[in-house]
């Protein structure tokens, strides 16, 4: 499966937003499942992994770690950050790919789909599609946890460090405040949301101390109900999947690669 063009301009808006995207990784939500996950120090992959979502996790639990994104701006960020958090060189593995464009991930044991990724990747190419290329990549009885921002009976949706359907929408907020030194010249990091029925639009504006914008973007997301995503992990090949709903942040999803499934 070759990468959209979408999905191509979404990883060039990550060049220039590395430098930023380091400081925001450190606050993203750990999952509820995943150190349970990790008890065993599996061979753990992180896609797409972005500056590295979950490093100091991996590093505590002695895991090997994959660190796989298609910006390789972001994946030097996610290096520096693995070493930091002290995830030894020779437990480290690396590759710029799309997702769509995967190869075999042999020796892979569980995958990690930080912040949301999957539900900005199905704006990209159809989520049955994306998910069957991944479970393609991955050898059977592997486990895959993904961080979702999923809608409600009631019509709400997930929040997360990036959206809050409690906030005003359509203006703009001041989002987060960082440390310069540590976030590429960047103090603060305005945001406006927007959710139209089943899509967030989320807006980034990153401004120095001097109160002058540095860089802005603009980041899409698809929402889910979770019968929708069971639909699609299920058509994809997955099996055993399941759900932990968000409770004041996102959902998680965790699936296993079916072991009748053929590449």
């Amino acid at each position: 499966m070759i990468a959209t063009s979408d999905a191509v301009t979404v990883v060039q808006s990550y060049v220039r937003r590395a430098r930023f995207a380091r400081a925001e990784a450190i606050t993203v939500r750990w999952p509820r499942l995943l150190r349970g996950l990790l008890r065993t120090g599996p061979h753990v992959a992180e896609i797409p992994c972005g500056t590295g979502h979950f490093v100091t996790e991996y590093a505590q639990a002695g895991a090997t770690v994959t660190l796989v994104d298609a910006c390789p701006e972001m994946l030097a960020a996610a290096v520096e950050h693995a070493v930091n958090a002290g995830v030894p060189a020779e437990r480290t593995v690396l590759a710029v790919a799309y997702v769509h464009e995967l190869e075999f991930l042999s020796e892979v044991e569980l995958v990690v789909m930080p912040n949301a990724a999957l539900n900005q990747l199905a704006c990209q190419s159809s989520l049955t599609d994306m998910l069957t290329a991944l479970r393609q990549a991955l050898r059977p009885g592997v486990e895959v946890l993904a961080q979702v921002a999923c809608t409600h009976p009631d019509g709400g949706v997930d929040s997360a460090t990036f959206y809050d359907a409690a906030r005003q929408h359509r203006v703009w907020l001041p989002d987060r405040w960082f440390d310069p030194a540590h976030a590429g010249g960047a103090a603060l990091r305005r945001r406006r949301q927007h959710r139209d029925d089943a899509r967030l639009r989320i807006e980034f504006d990153y401004v120095d101390p001097a109160g002058h914008s540095l860089y802005a973007t603009t980041v899409e997301l698809a929402l889910f109900s979770i019968q929708q995503l069971r639909n699609a992990f299920t058509t994809a090949g997955f099996v055993h999947v399941r759900f932990l709903p968000g409770q004041g942040g996102l959902s998680e999803v965790l699936a296993t690669t079916n072991p009748g499934a053929q590449r």
